[in-house]
């Protein structure tokens, strides 16, 4: 020891020993407090954290259950089987029920990742079978709750409008689509003398399709090509311009068409389907004349006063020229009494098969043309048979 402390224990009986460091017994408990503490948070926050990642576990696995059984039911409910839930798996990037179902809920979701998946692998051979599944999903034109947006939403066997422009007048004719996939459509050529017309050498054709009780859609495809043998099928390019015309705001064509009317009074007709209205079921007929025709209805003239005919009765009738099998289903929707021993009836179209309605809108283009004037140095073709 030397230094201050040293002469200052020299000269008094100071024990310096006094001056060291000691561990008091407080301290030592406070520390062994303090562990016992800390243990004591750690076993608790591991216990929580296990609790809380174990249910979390579970509940996850029970989502994947209902999601799994959400998804049988849906395949159950579309009549799908195993080979369009691989075909939607590769669609999706996934095997999970929740990114499948979706597809299956939602045509927006399916056509968005339909686009997506088309972009990135153009050349995949899962594309082909995207047509198909389309149909299968009821996301096609035959459902009426989808918009028809795009021309990839057509099946095979439906049957259009096909329209040519030529330079002094128009050709239209009925074709059906033989095939189709996310690239093209192909349609069968229309014939003259029995051999399929060469149409390769045309861009575009202009096509119009109606769907029953909706509206009657028009759109413009790009030739792509024809098959130069047997039925010489033309290839098409898809398009998403398609436009909508609804039936009651469709041209409507003068004529002069004398037919009789069959009329079924609305109680009877009642919860049964245009197709099950025949002339067999009416009470009663009167003759009349058509005195304009649109795609969606027509305006006749009937002779007398048909005081027993009300809105809501259905009206049965031939339509002369328009080589129709079936007979024309349609529903008074107005009438008006006319001084001279006349009614005025304003029928509109029931359940009008697409074929039916085809034939229509080329009856109607052949009436319109037999309406307009003659051009300088032409004859005026004969009217259709009626």
């Amino acid at each position: 020891m030397s230094g201050p402390l040293w002469y200052l224990a020299q000269g008094t009986n100071l024990d310096l020993r006094v001056f060291q460091f000691r561990p008091q017994a407080g301290n030592v408990s406070n520390q062994v407090v303090a562990a016992i503490v800390v243990a004591v948070l750690v076993v608790v926050l591991g216990t929580v954290a296990y609790f809380f990642f174990r249910r979390r576990r579970q509940l996850e696995e029970l989502n994947l259950q209902r999601e799994e059984a959400r998804l049988r039911l849906l395949m159950s409910e579309l009549n799908l089987g195993e080979s369009e839930q691989r075909l939607m798996e590769v669609l999706a990037g996934s095997e999970e029920p929740g990114d499948l179902i979706p597809l299956l809920e939602s045509r927006k979701e399916f056509e968005e990742t339909l686009l997506r998946f088309r972009d990135a692998n153009p050349d995949h051979p899962a594309l082909r079978r995207m047509s198909s599944l389309r149909q299968r999903l009821e996301y096609g034109f035959s459902n009426h709750r989808n918009p028809f947006v795009d021309t990839r939403m057509l099946a095979p066997g439906l049957r259009l409008r096909c329209k040519i422009g030529l330079p002094k007048r128009e050709v239209t004719f009925l074709t059906t689509i033989l095939g189709i996939n996310e690239d093209h459509f192909i349609i069968r050529p229309p014939t003259a003398k029995g051999k399929p017309v060469s149409l390769g050498s045309l861009s575009h054709l202009q096509f119009r399709v109606s769907r029953e009780n909706d509206a009657e859609y028009e759109f413009t495809s790009r030739v792509i090509a024809q098959l130069p043998t047997g039925n010489r099928a033309v290839l098409l390019a898809h398009t998403r311009d398609i436009a909508r015309m609804l039936f009651r705001h469709a041209d409507r064509v003068s004529s002069e068409i004398a037919t009789q009317f069959f009329v079924i009074r609305q109680e009877f007709a009642a919860d049964r389907s245009a197709a099950q209205l025949k002339v067999l079921d009416s009470q009663y007929r009167f003759d009349g004349n058509i005195v304009d025709l649109s795609i969606g209805g027509a305006l006749v003239m009937a002779k007398g006063r048909q005081e027993r005919l009300h809105e809501g009765d259905v009206v049965v009738f031939r339509l002369p020229g328009a080589q129709m099998r079936d007979d024309v289903v349609s529903q008074v929707v107005g009438s008006l009494s006319l001084e001279a021993e006349a009614t005025q009836l304003h029928l509109q179209f029931m359940g009008m098969k697409e074929l039916n309605r085809l034939k229509l809108s080329k009856f109607l283009t052949t009436l319109k043309e037999s309406s307009l004037p003659p051009a300088a140095g032409e004859e005026r073709a004969a009217p259709a048979a009626r």
